[in-house]
C-alpha cells in the first residue's frame, strides 16, 4: 500500500499572452512537480488557471475551485505552488479564511520559493499572503498614477487606437508621449459614412427598400467592398495567417451595426480626450467583468470646455448633427437578449461558426439567429434562425435525459455526469439537483441557475440551417438541426 502523502500543484498566470504563450505556467508546473517528487510525495497532477487574477475579488478561478473541492473531499494532503502569491493576492481577511480552511483539513502548503506551511503555521502563512496583496495594491496604484501623469501631459494611454487613428511616440520632458495621428484612409471611411447618413437621414423609402443612410445597409456595403475594420487592419500583428484566433482574439472582424455605431459615438473623432463608460457587470466564466460600452469627453475643471489632444476627423457641426440622429436610433422592441437561456450561456453557435443570438423579441416570434454580419461571404446562404422556445426545450430535455440515464447506470451517461460533477464541485450534489429538476422543478428554476446547470454538461450547441423555410417553427425542428458537444468533448446529434 502506498502510504505517501498525495500532492497536487497549482499554477496561475494573471494575463493571457498575445502569442498564447504559456511559458510562465509551464515553468510553475515543472517546479511544482520537481518539488513534490523531491519531497517524496505522490504527485497527482496540477490545476491551472490562465489569464485569471487572484487580486480582484470578482475573479472566478474554475480550476482553483475544483482543487478546493478535491481538498474538501479528502483527495489532497499537500498543495504545491511555485510562489505563495499564486494562491491569492487578496487582503488578510480573505487570505486567513483560505488558509484556515486548508489547515483545518490538515492540508500543508508548500512553496518552492518560500518554504513549507503546515497546520499550526496559519498566521505566518497569512502574513506572507498579505504581503502579496500589498504588492499588488502598490502596483495598481503605481499604474494608475503613471496613467494620470501621462494623460495630463497629453499622452494617449489606451490600447488599440480608435478607427481613424494610429499612434506615434515622442519624448517630452522625460516622458514618452503617445500621440494619436489621423490615418487618412480610415478617416475618409468615417467621413463618407457620416456624409451618407446626414445626406439621407430625412429621406423616406418604400416598404422593402433599403434606406441609403441606414447603419445596417452601410455595414453591408462596407463588407461587400472589402473595407477592413481596425481589427482586420491589425490582424497581421495578431495572426500568422488563416482564420484561427490567437491569444484569445477573434480573427479579423467584419462590419456590424454595433461596431459602426460605437465608432460614430466616439468623441475622439473630434479631438477630445475621453474616459471610458462601463456597462453592467457580466461574467465570462473566468471572472466577472465590466465591459466598455462607450466614451465620454473629459472637461477642463477651470474652463468647463472639452480637453483637446489631437487632430479631429470630423468638424463639430457634423458631429453634433450625427449624435442627434444616433439618439433616435434606439434598440428594437421586445425583451432584453440577456434574458434568453442559451444566448447567455456562451455555447450557442451556427453551423457556419458564428455565434447565435436572441432576436430580442418575446412570444411566438422569439428566435435565435446567426450573428454573421450582412455582406459576409462563405458559409450558408442567407440567414439561419430557429425558434427559441423549441431549442431551449430540446437542449434542456436532452441534458435531463442524460442525467436520468446516468442515474440508471448507463456507462456513457455516467462518464458525462462525472465530468459535469467535477465542474459543479460534486457529482452527488449535481445528481440531486438534476432529480429535483426532472421531478418538475426545471420550469420555475431561476435563469442564472439553469445556465450554471447546463454549462456543467454542454460545451457547444450547434444549429444547422433549416431544410425548408417553414420547418424552423415546428417543435420537431430543433431535434433535427441541433448537435450537442457534451462536457469532455463527446459529440452527439
Amino acid at each position: 500500500m502506498d502510504d505517501r502523502k498525495t500532492a497536487v500543484g497549482y499554477a496561475r498566470q494573471s494575463l493571457g499572452r498575445p502569442d498564447k504563450s504559456a511559458g510562465s505556467v509551464r515553468a510553475q508546473l515543472t517546479a511544482c512537480r520537481a518539488e513534490a517528487i523531491a519531497r517524496g510525495y505522490r504527485y497527482e497532477g496540477a490545476y491551472v488557471d490562465e489569464a485569471v487574477s487572484a487580486y480582484r475579488t470578482d475573479s472566478v478561478r474554475p480550476e482553483f475551485g475544483r482543487m478546493l473541492a478535491d481538498v474538501r473531499n479528502g483527495r489532497v494532503d499537500v498543495v504545491v505552488v511555485n510562489y505563495l502569491s499564486r494562491l491569492t493576492r487578496q487582503d488578510a481577511e480573505a487570505a486567513r479564511s483560505l488558509v484556515a480552511g486548508l489547515h483545518g483539513l490538515g492540508v500543508t502548503v508548500v512553496s518552492v520559493a518560500e518554504g513549507t506551511y503546515g497546520p499550526g503555521t496559519t498566521e505566518e502563512l497569512v502574513r506572507h499572503l498579505e504581503a502579496a496583496h500589498q504588492e499588488s495594491l502598490n502596483r495598481a496604484r503605481h499604474v494608475s498614477d503613471t496613467k494620470r501623469v501621462l494623460r495630463e501631459a497629453g499622452s494617449w494611454v489606451g490600447g488599440v487606437p480608435p478607427f481613424g487613428y494610429a499612434v506615434t511616440e515622442a519624448r517630452r520632458d522625460g516622458l514618452t508621449i503617445r500621440q494619436l495621428i489621423v490615418v487618412p484612409e480610415e478617416a475618409e471611411v468615417v467621413r463618407d459614412v457620416v456624409r451618407r447618413i446626414l445626406t439621407h437621414k430625412d429621406e423616406e423609402v418604400s416598404g422593402g427598400e433599403r434606406h441609403p443612410g441606414s447603419l445596417s445597409g452601410i455595414c453591408a456595403e462596407l463588407n461587400a467592398a472589402g473595407v477592413r475594420t481596425k481589427t482586420a487592419r491589425l490582424s497581421d500583428k495578431w495572426r500568422a495567417g488563416g482564420p484561427t484566433a490567437v491569444g484569445g482574439r477573434r480573427g479579423p472582424s467584419l462590419w456590424e451595426v454595433s461596431t459602426l455605431k460605437r465608432i460614430l459615438r466616439d468623441p475622439r473623432l473630434i479631438g477630445h480626450v475621453v474616459e471610458p463608460v462601463y456597462g453592467p457587470q457580466s461574467s465570462d466564466g473566468t471572472r466577472a467583468r465590466r465591459s466598455v460600452v462607450g466614451y465620454r469627453s473629459l472637461v477642463d475643471p477651470q474652463t468647463q470646455m472639452p480637453v483637446m489632444s489631437h487632430e479631429p476627423v470630423l468638424d463639430i457641426d457634423d458631429w453634433e448633427r450625427l449624435q442627434s440622429w444616433l439618439d433616435t436610433r434606439g434598440p428594437g422592441k421586445g425583451g432584453p437578449r440577456s434574458g434568453s437561456l442559451l444566448g447567455g450561456l456562451g455555447v450557442l453557435y451556427c453551423v457556419c461558426g458564428a455565434t447565435m443570438v436572441s432576436n430580442g423579441t418575446v412570444g411566438a416570434t422569439a428566435s435565435y439567429r446567426c450573428s454573421r454580419p450582412k455582406g459576409a461571404t462563405g458559409g450558408h446562404h442567407g440567414g439561419n434562425s430557429i425558434k427559441r422556445e423549441h431549442l431551449e426545450e430540446y437542449v434542456s430535455q436532452r441534458v435531463l435525459s442524460e442525467v436520468a440515464c446516468a442515474d440508471e447506470g448507463q456507462p456513457g451517461a455516467v462518464e458525462l455526469l462525472v465530468e459535469a460533477g467535477a465542474r459543479f464541485g460534486s457529482a452527488a450534489d449535481l445528481l440531486s439537483k438534476s432529480r429535483a429538476y426532472g421531478a418538475g422543478g426545471w420550469p420555475s428554476a431561476p435563469l442564472t441557475e439553469k445556465r450554471d446547470f447546463l454549462r456543467c454538461f454542454v460545451d457547444r450547441v450547434e444549429v444547422a440551417k433549416a431544410l425548408t423555410r417553414g420547418n424552423k417553427w415546428e417543435p420537431y425542428d430543433a431535434g433535427r438541426r441541433t448537435a450537442l458537444t457534451w462536457a469532455g468533448s463527446l459529440s452527439r446529434g
